[in-house]
């Protein structure tokens, strides 16, 4: 009888700097938790690290300082790690008893200028150009795909961040900052990304999947007014064509199958870019939800991933954000996400599994061995 060879069990792996000097060993035997979530858009991405302190160190002589970065990078043992990037400590919280200190962390690059109340008005220009103004204004590196949407006028009365979080949700983009990098990237672009990951539905846990049967529009219209003519004219989106409709003087309800927005718009052009990105984002709200997994670096918002052997549920999925959480348990990921496209692999396929190379929003994470 041959001898049975134990198994060996993964270990996840992960690297703490504090203000770029490694304080791995150091945090390693006080470490209850680490946790590091990451958004599509719109919100910073943040960082969690939960110790113990019966000693009180971390209360006083290892108190972190205002102002002060940590840098953190996680994988597992034998393999490469992933920089998640640079965070600034934002509070640091005690709990007693248990004595635990919780220090939390956003991704830097927010800073007081981008927050600051703003008064400019764009004319005759584009959406790329508006994004290429303000990163400049900001000391920023643009990020990402953009198309040249022409854009009549745009009035800005707020804050450069509030500003452009708004537009990017107008026209469907995701927009945030990291560190010195402005992210203004098409959503239509990332869903074209190559899965990261294959992903089984019975190796996942905590799984809730809503799919929305009746309520998908296959159209959408909105309005702008011609000033040459003086008349109001709609456009619609369906089946990816984008064409111009009568406007209704009847004032009758909207269809099943249409969806009328009420947003206004300057120009033809306008119109339809945001025609197109309300029928996307509907489209993407149809089938939506979460699971948890062991804990893979790639899965990161912005990437796509297979999900297999879920029936009519199966398919492409966009990850929307993603919470990795390192404990003395081990090391999961939790995820929400969207689908982008329906099934369409082979039972052969649903055996194999990629894990390739990553970008989010076209930003290639630093690995380390």
């Amino acid at each position: 009888m041959d001898a049975m060879i134990p198994t060996q069990v993964p270990e996840a792996r992960f690297v703490l700097a504090y203000q770029q000097s490694n304080i791995t060993r150091n945090v390693s035997q006080h470490l209850l938790s680490l946790s590091y979530s990451d958004y599509l858009t719109g919100q910073a991405d943040s960082l969690e690290v939960e110790l113990e302190d019966t000693e009180g160190k971390w209360r006083d002589t290892w108190y972190p300082g205002h102002g002060d970065s940590l840098t953190v990078s996680i994988g597992w043992e034998g393999g490469p790690l992933r920089v998640l990037g640079r965070f600034e400590i934002d509070e640091v919280e005690l709990n007693c008893p248990p004595s635990t200190i919780t220090i939390h962390a956003l991704a830097t690059g927010i800073k007081a200028a981008l927050r600051t109340t703003e008064h400019h008005a764009y004319e005759n220009t584009t959406l790329d150009a508006v994004a290429q103004q303000i990163a400049a204004r900001q000391g920023l590196e643009l990020i990402g795909s953009i198309e040249p949407i022409k854009l009549d006028r745009l009035t800005q009365q707020e804050s450069d961040l509030t500003f452009l979080r708004n537009l990017a949700a107008e026209y469907d983009y995701a927009f945030k900052v990291i560190g010195d990098r402005m992210v203004f990237h098409a959503i239509s672009e990332l869903v074209k990304g190559a899965p990261v990951a294959t992903l089984v539905l019975q190796d996942l846990s905590s799984v809730n999947l809503r799919d929305q049967i009746k309520s998908v529009p296959q159209a959408i219209e909105v309005k702008h007014k011609e000033p040459a003519k003086k008349k109001l004219i709609a456009y619609k989106v369906e089946n990816g064509e984008t064409v111009a409709v009568p406007s209704s003087v009847s004032k009758a309800t909207t269809s099943g199958d249409t969806k009328k927005s009420r947003k206004r718009s300057a120009s033809a052009e306008e119109s339809k870019a945001k025609a197109k990105a309300e029928l996307a984002k509907a489209n993407r709200e149809r089938t939506t939800g979460s699971w948890g997994a062991m804990g893979r670096p790639n899965l990161l918002s912005g990437n796509v991933v297979t999900l297999v052997a879920a029936g009519k549920l199966g398919g492409n999925y966009l990850i929307t954000s993603s919470q990795h959480r390192m404990t003395r348990s081990g090391y999961t990921v939790d995820k929400s996400v969207c689908r982008i496209s329906a099934p369409s692999i082979t039972l052969a396929q649903e055996n194999t599994k990629s894990d390739l190379a990553l970008t989010t929003y076209g930003i290639q994470h630093e690995v380390v061995a």
